[in-house]
């Protein structure tokens, strides 16, 4: 038993050596690249002019005028999906 340690212990310590030997001839027979590094921050977003502006949130009055178009159009559905509709129509309306 006590060769049986001696031996195992001394292939643990040429496996050891290999392996760092390995890795000695591994760097020096080819260079390990490097990821390059950003040292500046990113560039600001740019916003568009359109994005840069807020717009005002439709008053009731509008959505109801609104609703009441899409309504009368006959292409609408219940007054709650028509008010729906009429409110996401005007906040994706372009501004003039």
């Amino acid at each position: 038993m006590a060769a049986k340690k001696s031996t195992s212990s001394s292939t643990g310590t040429r496996s050891g050596n290999s392996a760092s030997a390995s890795r000695a001839g591994n760097s020096t027979s080819s260079p390990v690249s490097s990821t390059a590094v950003r040292n500046t921050s990113l560039p600001p977003r740019v916003s568009t002019s359109a994005m840069s502006q807020k717009r005002p949130a439709p008053t009731h009055d509008q959505i109801a005028r609104k609703a009441y178009e899409i309504w009368k159009s006959g292409k609408g559905g219940s007054q709650e999906e028509n008010w729906y509709r009429a409110e996401r129509e005007l906040r994706s309306a372009p501004t003039i």
